[in-house]
């Protein structure tokens, strides 16, 4: 893929935050009674696997809510009921559970958090290590994971597992923690739409505090899009003594090959200097869809912009997305076939978020 004819895009598919930290905020096997004594040896591993999300339960919980919160939540109309459980623990009845992803949206959005019970089906079969180092293959099965409902039913998520067994199937699990995985992914797309011209300019790093609200009123912020560069990089790399002694006012993260700096320091004489010429400083990319070329006193490249729609699932991912809009050097008519290039964060077989996507040249 021709890094030149990349289109970076912001556009995050699905949050990324809730991969960070631990899913499964409290596990129990699907049977539930947690009661049933395994009878022989029990053996505990680990194990990384893709889990599938079978179902979410008709039911929401959260700590303690609020006056108003109670209210907001009543006034939902796919509540039956609120009542608490435990203490401090409340539990929220829904009409259909097919619904539970959507509620937990809602009430996200009014500032209501809220977990549901997911379904989760483990692999046939997978192996697990134990501790001593060795390998057992035993049976997946189901379980039943507190989680927020962030992903469609369907979908599949990395996990980091730590498992009880028999020696033959999953009797319970012990500890769960997602995780995701950067990847780059090719697959095709359709040409089927070509769109005005576009404009890609490179804007020098003492110059990047461009006034982009203004540009945003010329061309509309659909039409604009800006990546600043608030950092430099080092060549050769800094020593571990060399990121202490370099960090100045001005910079607010070091690391042995590269900084970020105050998004308003833009002087490019002194950091040359304090950085004892070590320092490289990345040109900011502006990004204009246009009919006429904008009048900016800086280098850019034409390129032509096209609506495309890809398969699905995209390279054995779901994308959670039918139709984008890249740009290109290249010529291309509707309807024809064009190599697409993703590099992307996935768990599963999922595609949680796109950092470059472009038509690979």
């Amino acid at each position: 893929m021709d890094k030149g004819l990349i289109v970076k895009i912001g556009v995050v598919i699905l949050a990324l935050l809730f991969l960070i930290e631990p899913l499964s905020m409290g596990i129990q096997n699907w049977a539930g009674s947690g009661e049933n004594e395994v009878q022989g040896d029990v053996y505990v591993g680990s194990a990384n696997v893709n889990a599938t999300i079978y179902s979410y339960g008709a039911f929401l919980y959260l700590n303690a809510p609020t006056d108003l919160q109670k209210s907001q939540i009543l006034a939902n109309p796919e509540v039956l009921n609120l009542e608490e459980v435990d203490e401090g623990v409340w539990r929220i009845t829904l009409r259909d559970s097919s619904k539970t992803k959507d509620v937990y949206t809602e009430f996200g959005a009014m500032g209501i958090s809220t977990l549901a019970i997911a379904q989760i089906g483990l692999p046939d079969t997978y192996t697990i290590q134990l501790e001593d180092g060795s390998r057992m293959e035993i049976r997946g099965g189901y379980q039943q994971f507190f989680m927020e409902p962030i992903l469609d039913t369907g979908s599949t998520i990395s996990y980091m597992l730590i498992v009880e067994s028999d020696g033959s199937s999953t009797y319970q699990i012990l500890d769960a923690k997602s995780y995701y995985s950067q990847v780059e992914l090719q697959d095709y797309g359709t040409i089927v739409g070509a769109n005005t011209s576009a404009y890609a300019f490179s804007i020098p790093w003492e110059e990047r505090n461009l006034d982009v609200e203004e540009l945003y009123e010329e061309y509309g912020e659909e039409n604009v899009l800006y990546t600043k560069n608030d950092y430099v990089v080092f060549s050769p790399t800094l020593s571990a003594g060399e990121t202490v002694a370099l960090k100045t006012e001005y910079v607010t993260y070091i690391s042995e090959g590269s900084a970020s700096v105050l998004e308003d320091f833009t002087n490019k004489t002194q950091a040359e200097a304090d950085f004892m010429g070590r320092a490289t400083f990345p040109d900011s990319t502006l990004f204009i869809k246009a009919t006429q070329e904008p009048e900016l006193e800086y280098e850019f490249e034409k390129r032509n912009t096209y609506t495309v729609e890809l398969t699905s699932p995209f390279d054995g991912y779901e994308l959670g997305l039918q139709r984008i809009e890249l740009a290109s050097q290249g010529e291309y008519s509707l309807n024809q076939s064009v190599p697409i290039a993703f590099n992307a964060s996935v768990t599963g077989n999922t595609v949680l978020g796109v950092m470059e996507i472009g038509i690979v040249e």
